[in-house]
């Protein structure tokens, strides 16, 4: 959209927040100051954290570098978490508020809350919508909800500390955890009793363990679909037909390039992030060229370098026994 180029994290448009919030618990913020420009640009060099322009969680600095940050923006008081958030100077909406007020109106009695999505990865935007994962001890059942809170769209993900655990094993064996990228890499919003931190850290761990190896019958599965397609796509004469089969192939040849890889896959633009991740961005560019109109060999021979690292193509001998009725 137009405007994005006016909301540059660093922009000369941007306005910063130190916000400090009680300590183990929800509710609004405790002290609230504007820091200039300047200030935030000391500052940001200190943390130890994935490059986030939005949104700064202060407790991630380690205590050693913690006399550098009250150098620049003064005393702290220790029984706060401090966060900076930025926002253009002309959008009047704050995202950690707002999930913050949401968490206190709805969610009383949580003992932990997760902010993910675009907001803890500091790419959000106007149209982005607040993800949220809510931890309650007692709640009857898990559910996910879909509403709207001061005017941005919010997906809430509830657990109960058990059903959260379960619904990421299950996940995992799919490769496609969003709950456990949410918790391991979004912001702690609240902690009341330290079950957040502990879910935190096992989601790390378990992130970085990655998830389990393919087995034989997965990755024939996959080589026989993907030649299939590849197939499909080589003797495409139709303009329409083509951009349609490349669509499913670049999908199924990112799959098949991550599974070999044994790493985490995702939807849609996850997809492409995960493949930007481990180095597979040569699939994305060749399958762009070829929306583009310049030609299929490029992403020909892309997809076929996938196949050859998983076992090359397979077709003739594929065979699958129907499961019993």
């Amino acid at each position: 959209m137009a405007g994005d180029e006016v909301r540059h994290a660093y922009g000369d448009n941007m306005g910063w927040r130190l916000k400090g919030y009680a300590k183990r618990n929800s509710g609004p913020p405790i002290s609230v100051r504007t820091i200039s420009r300047a200030e935030f640009l000391q500052i940001r060099p200190l943390f130890d954290a994935d490059d986030n322009p939005w949104l700064v969680d202060l407790n991630q600095v380690v205590p050693e570098i913690w006399p550098c940050v009250e150098k620049v923006l003064g005393p702290m008081d220790p029984e706060q978490d401090y966060y900076i958030t930025g926002q253009p100077l002309d959008w009047d909406k704050d995202p950690v508020q707002a999930a913050r007020d949401l968490l206190d109106e709805r969610f009383p009695l949580a003992t932990a809350a997760f902010l993910g999505g675009s907001v803890a990865a500091g790419t959000y935007t106007a149209n982005s919508d607040l993800d949220l994962v809510v931890i309650v001890a007692d709640l009857p059942g898990a559910f996910r909800e879909t509403l709207e809170h001061r005017g941005w769209p919010v997906e809430l993900f509830c657990h109960t500390v058990e059903s959260l655990w379960d619904f990421v094993s299950r996940d995992t064996k799919d490769r496609r955890p969003p709950l456990l990228h949410m918790c391991a890499e979004g912001f702690l919003m609240l902690d009341s009793d330290g079950t957040g931190e502990r879910i935190r850290s096992e989601a790390r761990a378990l992130l970085e363990l990655g998830p389990p190896p393919a087995t034989i019958t997965e990755l024939e599965d996959r080589r026989y679909a993907v030649t299939d397609m590849l197939e499909d796509l080589i003797s495409a004469r139709d303009e329409d037909e083509l951009l349609f089969v490349a669509t499913r192939l670049v999908t199924g040849a990112g799959e098949l390039a991550l599974v070999v890889q044994n790493r985490w896959l995702g939807h849609g633009k996850w997809l492409m992030r995960r493949l930007r991740e481990a180095d597979h961005g040569e699939l994305v560019d060749a399958y762009r060229a070829l929306v583009r109109g310049e030609g299929s060999d490029w992403f020909i021979q892309v997809v076929e370098h996938v196949l050859k690292t998983a076992g090359g193509r397979l077709e003739a001998g594929y065979r699958r026994e129907a499961p019993p009725r």
